[in-house]
């Protein structure tokens, strides 16, 4: 046997508005509704738990239920907590995937920046010896041009210091 109230019902046992247990009934899951014979909804008895937790209220304390009973309903409503739960941790898991997923494209970006910057890299190296190999090209041309022109000067202050006649006739 089970056990279902109507709005009307509870809003008598629990001693509210028939409009303020309408309100909270069209919150609860379909699972705990169910519409009777004549076609009015009616709350089944997983539905009476949850309102009697949210009303602080007992609804059918003296309705006899069996222990089989008892025992299927408390697994009923322990399944519906798991499934949701399941529910939960798989879109969590989803998330996470494309989470993993944006990451994965991220590093393969930043991977191809390293390789860029990489290249980068060694192209200033060579550009910098390159740089230094014509450096040391202009200081060697600088250094005999230095000698040439050391030499013509010696040249010519020893020219200088010859005398007049020396120097015109060339001795």
């Amino acid at each position: 046997m089970t056990i279902e109230k109507t709005v009307s019902e509870l809003a008598e046992i629990l001693g509210v508005s028939r409009q303020a247990v309408n309100n909270r009934v069209k919150s609860l899951p379909e699972e705990d509704l169910e519409k009777n014979e004549k076609g009015v909804t009616v709350v089944k008895r997983s539905g009476l738990i949850k309102l009697e937790e949210i009303y602080k209220k007992t609804i059918f304390e003296d309705e006899p239920i069996d222990e089989e009973t008892k025992q299927r309903e408390v697994l009923e409503m322990l399944v519906d907590e798991k499934n949701s739960e399941i529910t939960r941790l798989y879109e969590q898991l989803k998330a996470k995937d494309q989470q993993l997923s944006n990451m994965d494209e991220q590093l393969r970006v930043k991977d191809v920046q390293i390789s860029e910057k990489d290249k980068q890299l060694d192209q200033q190296q060579q550009l910098t010896l390159a740089a230094m190999e014509d450096s040391k090209t202009l200081k060697l041309e600088l250094d005999e041009a230095k000698a040439e022109f050391e030499e013509i000067q010696t040249k010519q202050e020893e020219e200088a210091k010859k005398g007049f006649f020396a120097r015109l006739f060339g001795k």
